[in-house]
């Protein structure tokens, strides 16, 4: 049996209890410090300020985490309403209608191994039960692999922002129901 096979047979990935929120919000914030180490990681991002109210008080958001054995948490992946903030693809979405996929997250010590992948997979079962028509995301190419990633997950390139420190891509699929 290959690693892969092993891991996802010890994997589950499941929305967050209140119980998990500290562990959520500490694997999630660790990640980010790696990935984007340019931000402010002196204070908690609003979502996570206010995670009971963003994801487990609200019918259109969800934050789920990868879940292995002894090792914890070693990946995460939310969607919250999409709020027309980001002017790049002002317009594109009827409102209400698309969901941003945030904070997809892998430990990097278990990345390259499907992880990512089973986080997508079951936040797109997940989303069949609800109203939303579009998921929607924005990465970065300073990200190793992350837009052939999204692509991977059927994903495509809606826009690109290349005059932008950050080399934004915004990407976006209809969700399946």
């Amino acid at each position: 049996m290959d690693v892969l096979t092993q891991l996802q047979n010890i994997l589950t990935v499941t929305p967050v209890q209140v119980h998990q929120i500290d562990d959520a919000i500490d694997f999630a914030m660790r990640v980010r410090r790696e990935v984007f180490p340019m931000l402010d990681h002196t204070r908690l991002p609003l979502d996570f300020e206010q995670f009971r109210e963003h994801y487990l008080d609200s019918d259109g958001s969800i934050f789920l985490v990868a879940m292995m054995g002894d090792a914890g948490i070693v990946g995460s992946i939310g969607i919250l309403p999409y709020d027309g903030r980001i002017e790049a693809v002002d317009g594109r979405y009827v409102a209400e209608s698309a969901a941003e996929i945030v904070k997809c997250y892998v430990d990097p010590a278990y990345r390259r191994y499907g992880i990512g992948s089973m986080l997508v997979k079951e936040l797109e079962n997940v989303v069949k039960d609800m109203h939303y028509t579009t998921l929607y995301l924005h990465t970065h190419r300073f990200l190793p692999g992350a837009v052939d990633f999204w692509k991977r997950q059927g994903f495509t390139v809606i826009t690109e922002q290349d005059d932008d420190d950050w080399q934004t891509v915004h990407m976006d699929k209809l969700a399946c129901k």
